[in-house]
């Protein structure tokens, strides 16, 4: 095998080891802070129904 062929081989182990990206807004905090909110929301939602006769 060439070095060529080595490089690409090295290139795509490490590319399928890194794993998809996550973009920049589904970092940790920001999902963390998102599934708050639902939580939030689906609250608020459910004491507006329950406030209706």
């Amino acid at each position: 095998m060439d070095l060529k062929t080595l490089n690409r081989i090295d290139k795509l182990r490490r590319l399928k080891s890194r794993g998809p990206r996550t973009p920049k807004w589904l970092k940790p905090y920001h999902l963390l802070f998102m599934a708050f909110l639902t939580v939030f929301i689906f609250g608020a939602i459910i004491k507006l129904l329950e406030q209706k006769p």
